[in-house]
């Protein structure tokens, strides 16, 4: 183990290393399970974030662009054109993606968490289950490995690369930090106290034959697909192993004309994030 580290002990000095956890989309998540939620109390708690609040007038006013119509300044004007399932989501993504841009952890892992993000959201979306809680459980899924490039960063991306052979990532893990990045995540999501089934999700987001939640079953089986579509694309990039039991929980099939629709917006919106990047 690492320097002999007390790795338990470590998780308040990890998180105050991480980005901070996005109150904003905490707060969303709370509500969403709070029927008497409304647009206009989303809009308010949106609107003193400018990222988050460009967005949203951007959604709206891409419509009124296709009308031949003004653009809108008021964001609950643009909130209540967009509606609230499209506001809820423009939150998350917005929040999610500025705490993983400022987070330390080389190029790769921020794509890979962007492509298992949208991969979940895409299944979460045929399978029921909520495409906003998909989105942040997809960008927090390997949280662990941000902190492993806190603590020794040349460290990990040498197991990282000897596992890219014989796919031992977690058991190097182990080895070198005394525990793997499933269960780094897990502490860590638990020392922000976020919600139980983000923090079974996150830990046992490699797990083959485990089920906690039909969210986790999302994960695991975004994980997997985001590598079987190359998305990013990597050298990297394996699957060995799917988890089926959650395959059979969410209903799904691989072979189906659904899933092979799913395969390609996973494709074009993975995409169509590095071409905005680049431009």
């Amino acid at each position: 183990m690492l320097g002999g580290r007390d790795m338990m002990a470590e998780v308040p000095k990890l998180a105050e290393a991480l980005p901070p956890f996005p109150g904003i989309v905490l707060q969303l998540l709370d509500r969403m399970h709070d029927e008497e939620t409304s647009l206009d109390g989303l809009v308010r708690l949106a609107r003193n974030d400018p990222v988050i609040t460009s967005n949203i007038l951007a959604n709206a006013n891409h419509i009124r662009r296709l009308h031949a119509q003004s653009d809108l300044a008021d964001p609950f004007a643009a909130a209540s054109l967009i509606g609230l399932n499209r506001l809820r989501g423009i939150v998350v993504a917005a929040g999610m993606n500025q705490f993983l841009e400022k987070g330390k952890g080389g190029a790769f892992l921020f794509k890979h968490s962007q492509a298992v993000a949208i991969v979940a959201q895409e299944l979460a979306a045929m399978c029921g289950v909520s495409t906003e809680m998909a989105y942040v459980a997809g960008i927090l899924h390997d949280i662990g490995q941000l902190c492993f490039h806190i603590l020794d960063e040349q460290a990990f991306k040498d197991a990282y690369e000897q596992s890219s052979i014989d796919g031992k990532l977690l058991e190097r893990e182990v080895d070198i930090f005394g525990l793997d990045h499933c269960r780094i995540g897990a502490l860590i999501a638990e020392h922000w106290k976020l919600p139980q089934e983000f923090v079974s999700t996150i830990l046992t987001h490699h797990d083959e034959a485990t089920v906690t939640s039909r969210l986790q079953a999302t994960i695991c089986l975004a994980e997997s697909l985001a590598r079987a579509l190359d998305i990013p694309p990597s050298q990297k990039n394996r699957v060995t192993k799917i988890n089926v039991l959650a395959l059979e929980t969410l209903g799904l099939r691989w072979n189906s004309p659904e899933m092979l629709d799913c395969f390609g917006r996973c494709h074009a919106r993975f995409h169509q994030i590095l071409d905005d990047s680049r431009g």
